[in-house]
């Protein structure tokens, strides 16, 4: 699926891949925080010994910043972004996950901005029309 980005999401991927040399496939530009999607192999090349290359990049951009890896199947991509999923169940273009309690609210995110850029991704990538979080 071809993912089309605006202006503000260019910039802050070339800002990004200057900043990591890690080549990102998509970001989402949330109020307070930026997700990156980039190949699972390469996230720790994006975080850098000891958070530094990451800790530059929110210094830059003045926000949060989150990566994740990318994945073709929905499955995969779906334990990328949430790795304590205790069951997930794909129907079509609906994807219901469960997670433990205690992980709900880092899932949801303040203000649900988590939840939302996890929509989004998979809207995006998968189309998929629901994400349902139990």
């Amino acid at each position: 699926m071809t993912v089309k980005l605006g202006t503000e999401s260019i910039r802050i991927i070339a800002a990004f891949e200057k900043i990591t040399r890690v080549h990102a496939r998509d970001c989402i530009v949330m109020e307070n925080c930026v997700y990156f999607l980039v190949d699972p192999d390469k996230i720790g090349l994006a975080i850098g010994k000891n958070g530094l290359v990451i800790k530059e990049v929110r210094r830059i951009l003045g926000k949060n910043v989150k990566i994740f890896g990318y994945s073709n199947d929905l499955e995969t991509m779906v334990k990328n972004i949430i790795p304590n999923i205790k069951k997930i169940e794909l129907n079509g273009d609906i994807v219901n996950v469960s997670v433990p309690i205690e992980d709900k609210v880092n899932v949801i995110g303040k203000s649900g901005s988590n939840i939302n850029a996890i929509r989004e991704i998979l809207k995006r990538h998968f189309s998929i029309k629901r994400f349902i979080l139990r």
